[in-house]
């Protein structure tokens, strides 16, 4: 919330999968916002479908988000560090093959560091580290250090 507030945008809110041999991160979830531009922007196409991971209940959207479009991924932990990196979407596959629905592929510096140095740059035991980024459209990595700054925060740049 912090940082659709600092950027007056959504966030995607999703899971990381690393595919080391493309160089990417698949972050995937079953809720998805359809205005990453803005409030007052056009919405993202998307499909109703069945939630992939509880069979028959329930109905989620497929968000079709844009290929090519620069992202920024974040996560505050702890009230102190923000994770944050940057990518680019390069697929958005046209079913799911990752359990969520919505799902995004997106190229990164380096996965294979990325993948080794997941969540480790956090002291901490709590396994919610691991899980759930936030990615927003552009890159606003400059955002993120102003903000830190102001904050009395840490910056860990991941990959």
């Amino acid at each position: 919330m912090l940082f659709q507030y600092v950027t007056d945008r959504a966030g995607f809110q999703g899971n990381a999968t690393f595919d080391t041999s493309r160089n990417v991160l698949w972050t995937a979830h079953c809720t998805a916002p359809l205005k990453m531009d803005g409030v007052g922007s056009k919405p993202a196409p998307y499909l109703l479908r069945g939630h992939s991971e509880v069979s028959g209940s329930g109905c989620v959207p497929e968000v079709l988000y844009r290929v090519g479009q620069t992202i920024t991924r974040t996560k505050l932990v702890n009230l102190e560090t923000l994770l944050a990196s940057t990518g680019k979407i390069i697929e958005v596959p046209a079913r799911s093959v990752r359990a969520c629905r919505t799902q995004i592929v997106t190229e990164v510096r380096d996965a294979a560091t990325m993948a080794a140095n997941w969540g480790s740059a956090i002291d901490s035991e709590d396994a919610m580290t691991l899980l759930h980024r936030v990615v927003f459209y552009d890159d606003h990595m400059d955002t993120a250090r102003h903000l830190v700054r102001l904050l009395g925060m840490k910056l860990v740049e991941e990959g």
